[in-house]
């Protein structure tokens, strides 16, 4: 049901009847699921078997991170002015593996900078082996290289991918491309679209359960396809 709602978007008053549960147990028990932390840990199980399954070790050694900001709805919950997009609402700061596969998500109010949400992202974040970070020019300056430095888990290098604007065309960034695509799959689901939940943990909780379905989907033999 979970999925369902991060999928299509679903109203929680509006999910379909046929359902075993009401919505008001399925939202009781999504909260205290998010409350416990009990979607990062089945993400880790699902992003470490599906690595292991693709001959990569368990745990990351790379990671890529990056940040998007979302138009906010007229809801209750902390909202920001990003000044750079011209967009009002929130900021999704994420990590990934090489793969593109979610570590770790911290939501933020929009107007809070890049290098400002780094070093929270690595607290909250699967990162214990990660030993280098690829970024974008919104990572420079001394905070981020403070935070990568001084990391709660290991010492991480912190390179910053960066490089002439192009003056015909579009040039592939190295390594950038695979956080943008995970973007992309994010917002394949509705319910990440926009911020409609009242608090930012709730948002990241769907957030993460947009890429649990995604893994489950690619650990499941007998689809054909692995659409996100």
């Amino acid at each position: 049901m979970l999925l369902y709602i991060a999928r299509t978007g679903s109203p929680w008053r509006a999910l379909p009847h046929d359902f075993t549960v009401t919505w008001s147990a399925a939202h009781k028990h999504f909260t205290r699921w998010t409350k416990i932390g009990l979607w990062q840990r089945l993400l880790r199980v699902l992003r470490e078997e599906a690595r292991t399954g693709a001959g990569r070790t368990a745990k990351p050694t790379a990671a890529i991170v990056d940040s998007s900001s979302v138009k906010g709805m007229p809801v209750a919950g902390p909202r920001g002015f990003d000044g750079a997009k011209k967009i009002d609402g929130i900021k999704r700061h994420i990590l990934v593996d090489t793969t593109g596969l979610l570590l770790g998500v911290h939501a933020t109010p929009a107007n809070v900078q890049d290098r400002a949400g780094f070093a929270d992202l690595l607290t909250v974040s699967d990162c214990a082996t990660v030993r280098k970070v690829w970024a974008d020019k919104g990572y420079t300056g001394t905070a981020p290289a403070k935070a990568a430095r001084t990391a709660r888990t290991a010492r991480i290098k912190l390179d910053i991918v960066s490089g002439p604007k192009p003056t015909d065309g579009f040039i592939v960034q190295p390594r950038r491309w695979v956080v943008e695509r995970t973007n992309g799959w994010i917002n394949h689901h509705r319910r990440l679209v926009r911020p409609y939940e009242t608090t930012l943990a709730a948002h990241e909780g769907f957030l993460i359960l947009s890429q649990i379905g995604l893994l489950l989907r690619r650990l499941d033999k007998g689809q054909l396809f692995d659409t996100p």
